[in-house]
């Protein structure tokens, strides 16, 4: 959370609220408040457990005027999340996996929720085994750091030099096809990509915001 003080300011924005709470919260209203209190227009959540749902009820509920972008929100950030608010999650924007929201960016989209777990036993350890012509530690290991394999999750996926997953977005590589964080807004019932910008015009999405009023009238 601290280098959003530096990224933030550099794209243009301010940071304005920070707030936390412990786990087991389950009324939000106070926090909602803090935040409108300090004029937050875009709320960054980091909720990994199920307090998601209250969150984003309480969000809808009380038609708080701050858009909800990306972040961590785990109980959301899965097809069920439509059913587990009640429909009000509409217009939350979630980050995730592509193949959890079954958005169709490889051929590999076999197992939406355990991509993470599934991809290494199903694509990428076989493939560096079929390579190595054995399953000797020290071969399989060479030929893991060589890895080059669709996934479900990257239609490139390879391991960086400290054998962290490469991701998307490379500044230095933007073409490259590696893992990739997505980000989907709830619309209808549906998770609708809208970042990056080259995925959400293939999909021919478009944002849309709460029929309330907020910064984006």
């Amino acid at each position: 959370m601290e280098g959003l003080n530096y990224v933030l300011p550099e794209n243009g924005f301010d940071l304005v609220y920070k707030g936390t709470f412990p786990l087991g919260t389950f009324d939000f209203t106070s926090y909602f408040a803090a935040a409108e209190a300090a004029g937050v227009e875009v709320l960054v959540p980091l909720i990994t457990y199920d307090e998601g749902v209250p969150f984003v009820k309480e969000y809808y509920e009380r038609q708080s005027p701050v858009f909800i972008y990306g972040g961590i929100l785990q109980a959301v950030a899965v097809p069920e999340g439509w059913e587990l608010t009640d429909g009000k999650c509409e217009h939350t924007t979630v980050a995730g996996l592509p193949v959890t929201a079954a958005y169709p960016l490889t051929s590999k989209n076999e197992n939406p929720l355990g991509a993470a777990t599934y991809d290494p036993v199903r694509f990428i350890l076989p493939d560096a085994i079929e390579r190595a012509g054995t399953i000797e530690t020290e071969a399989v290991i060479k030929a893991l750091e060589e890895t080059s394999v669709e996934t479900s999750s990257a239609e490139n996926f390879v391991f960086t030099s400290s054998h962290d997953v490469m991701m998307g977005e490379n500044p230095n590589n933007p073409d490259a096809d590696y893992a990739l964080v997505m980000y989907f807004q709830w619309q209808n019932g549906k998770m609708v990509p809208v970042y990056p910008k080259k995925i959400m015009e293939e999909a021919g999405a478009t944002y849309t915001y709460p029929p309330w009023s907020g910064p984006w009238d």
